[in-house]
């Protein structure tokens, strides 16, 4: 099959690639930026170069081919002129829209985890603004909700080169984020039929400070833990609602919330975060 992978350059969607790749599709890639296409650009065979933010720039990408996979979002662009209303939303509309006026028989969005307590946050309603779209649309659909990624906790390596982490509350808030590759292999059977909607996290539930601890573990140190109550993260992302405007406080109300609560996800996912943070020590040496 011809797959049309949007956001192909990101941490998942260059997952989505190699593993497509690996199935044998044949992968064009939605790219804003094709210089950072490099690391899967020879297994892509065509490249489209638009902003799906701009439905023009979308005109004939979607031709010939049989599925579209998005997992276009606003993570990780930092905060800038564009909302997650803008992207989250705004550019996955045009592009289901482009999908169907091109006949594309399936399209595969890559969302995020439901857990109580995100639903107020503007990333996810954009997000489910999008999917309550995709479900009226007509178009055969699968909808996959992965938890935090093993890239999100990349941070507490960070903090732990630097030689200290950073919890909140007791650091009992617990998460089980999932591997790129894992939610990637999800994406590419659901390219090839399966249900509306797939839940994936990783294999274990782990606190933030468990988080932590592997981190150092990865490095060989000793932990270093400090405790920050909750509540001062929340008045701190209560004043940013306040004071700034949604491209601002957007851009960083997702991550923080997930900091102060519970977000599990069905644990389907088979890749340990231990081994992740090992190799990602050997990559980039245990120096602070």
């Amino acid at each position: 099959m011809v797959v049309l992978v949007a956001g192909a350059t990101g941490y998942v969607g260059s997952r989505i690639v190699r593993e497509l790749a690996a199935r044998g599709h044949r992968v064009r890639a939605l790219v804003r930026d094709p210089a950072k296409l490099a690391p899967v650009r020879h297994l892509v065979a065509e490249v489209h170069r638009a902003d799906a933010t701009d439905a023009r720039a979308l005109a004939g990408c979607c031709d010939g081919v049989d599925v579209v996979v998005s997992s276009v979002g606003l993570v990780g662009r930092g905060a800038g002129r564009l909302t997650c209303w803008d992207v989250d939303h705004g550019a996955n509309h045009n592009l289901l829209a482009e999908a169907r006026r091109a006949g594309v028989g399936r399209f595969v969005y890559v969302s995020v985890v439901r857990a109580p307590g995100l639903e107020r946050v503007q990333l996810v309603r954009a997000k489910r603004a999008f999917e309550a779209e995709l479900r009226t649309s007509g178009t055969a659909y699968t909808i996959v909700y992965p938890n935090g990624f093993f890239s999100d906790m990349d941070e507490y390596l960070t903090m732990a080169r630097r030689g200290r982490a950073v919890v909140f509350g007791r650091g009992a808030f617990r998460i089980n984020p999932v591997d790129g590759a894992d939610v990637a292999g999800a994406v590419a059977g659901a390219v090839e039929g399966g249900p509306e909607d797939i839940e994936i996290g990783g294999p274990e539930v782990l606190t933030h400070e468990a988080v932590a601890r592997e981190a150092f573990r990865a490095l060989g140190r000793p932990p270093r833990i400090t405790r920050v109550p909750a509540g001062v993260l929340r008045a701190a992302l209560a004043v940013l609602r306040r004071t700034t405007p949604l491209r601002v406080y957007g851009a960083v109300e997702f991550p923080l919330t997930v900091l102060t609560q519970d977000v599990i996800a069905p644990t389907t996912g088979h890749r340990r975060l231990a081994d992740h943070f090992r190799r990602a020590a050997e990559e980039g040496g245990a120096a602070g």
